[in-house]
């Protein structure tokens, strides 16, 4: 098999999968095309693609792409159109698009295109008049009572309150309302007092209260950061029951280092070597693995090729 899907099967990158293969002088896998027979291009589109590819040994991707290359309408193919009925010709322009492509289980584009077509005009929504009666109530609560006593959507009694230049209503904070403040979070704090979390937030940085600590973290101890950089932080998170990136970042900030790192960090007197010697000779020099040298060597051939690359468009220039 090719090397991406060898390197998924075996779950592994697919530089070392190619390293591997190139350094154990294995020629890459080519694909052998079957050529179709006759018999088997008579049954494209007589059924289902996954039932024809099942019975022909071939994958269902392979049926669908042979068959739409030669023209031929599948049974279940999305690209294919369905034809419009009555029932759902009627419908068009009656309602929203979407709700149209909805009823009839198309795409929105589709019902768009089908409506221009027969040269229909888009659905308008007929909004209720505002009465003078209903514009009287505006302002005397938030938009959101005001549009519960009217049956209207907030943002709706929003934007005729400000077409009016009508000033919005503001709850007036009491005394103890304030003194909740900073005693949990804001968002708590505001789901329990009916307000904003921008209100909330508002009103404790104009008193210059401290926001409440947050009940999920907790403090680092000295024996958690005893532990850092001993062991790697994957495993020290799973151990204090921390997340990973709380454990990076924790160790990163107190510049502590690896004691163990595990990978072997290539030095300039190795890299020299892989001019001089085998990839088994190097390997046993530097204690590195076989298939560590193998990319090395692809990584530093890699760099070069693009390196002379790079000069040849400068000399070009």
């Amino acid at each position: 098999m090719d090397d991406h899907t060898l390197a998924k099967r075996l779950r592994r990158t697919l530089t070392s999968v190619r390293a591997k293969r190139e350094g154990l002088n294995i020629p890459p896998f080519r694909v052998q095309y079957r050529k179709w027979t006759k018999a088997e291009v008579q049954e494209l589109g007589s059924k289902p693609d996954v039932e024809v590819a099942r019975s022909i040994g071939r994958t269902p991707e392979a049926v669908r792409l042979q068959r739409r290359l030669r023209g031929i309408a599948g049974v279940d193919d999305p690209l294919v159109a369905k034809p419009w009925s009555k029932t759902e010709e009627r419908l068009l322009g009656t309602r929203a698009d979407e709700d149209v492509a909805h009823l009839t289980g198309r795409k929105v584009s589709a019902v768009r295109n089908r409506r221009q077509r027969n040269k229909l005009p888009p659905f308008e929504f007929k909004r209720r008049p505002w009465t003078k009666a209903e514009e009287k109530i505006l302002g005397t609560g938030t938009d959101e009572e005001v549009g519960r006593k009217l049956r209207r959507d907030r943002a709706t009694v929003g934007d005729r309150r400000r077409h009016l230049g009508i000033q919005a209503s503001v709850l007036a904070w009491t005394a103890k309302e304030t003194e909740l403040l900073g005693t949990m979070p804001d968002r708590q704090l505001a789901k329990k007092l009916g307000r904003t979390l921008f209100s909330v937030q508002n009103r404790r940085l104009k008193l210059v209260i401290p926001p409440a600590p947050n009940p999920k973290y907790h403090q680092w101890t000295n024996q958690e950061i005893r532990q850092l950089g001993k062991i790697p932080d994957s495993t020290l998170a799973k151990r204090i029951s921390r997340p990973y990136e709380a454990v990076r970042d924790k160790r990163i900030q107190l510049g502590i280092r690896y004691e163990n790192p595990r990978y072997n960090w290539w030095k300039p007197q190795e890299i020299r070597l892989l001019a001089k010697h085998s990839d088994a000779e190097v390997a046993r020099i530097t204690n590195h693995s076989i298939d560590a040298v193998c990319q090395k060597r692809l990584k530093l051939k890699a760099a070069a090729q693009t390196d002379m690359e790079s000069l040849r468009q400068e000399r070009l220039w």
